[in-house]
């Protein structure tokens, strides 16, 4: 019963650099993707996200689900 293992073994693999390149590669588009912008166009972004996050609040689609009792 001297079979060679099907398992493979961890490590046999070279998976320190493997995860180097992965994270090298991955840092690399997230560089590219990245864009500068001006800080009138953040405040700007911000304001907008901000405005429409209060107007959902105060504008709810979805009705209450418990009976007012008064």
């Amino acid at each position: 019963m001297s079979k060679k293992s099907v398992v493979p073994d961890a490590w046999d693999d070279d998976w320190e650099s493997q995860a180097d390149k992965a994270h090298a590669a991955a840092a690399a588009a997230k560089a590219d993707e990245e864009v500068k912008v001006s800080k009138a166009e953040r405040l700007a972004k911000h304001a907008e996200t901000n405005r429409k996050l209060w107007e959902s609040a105060y504008v709810c689609p979805q009705q209450w689900k418990w009976l007012h009792t008064d």
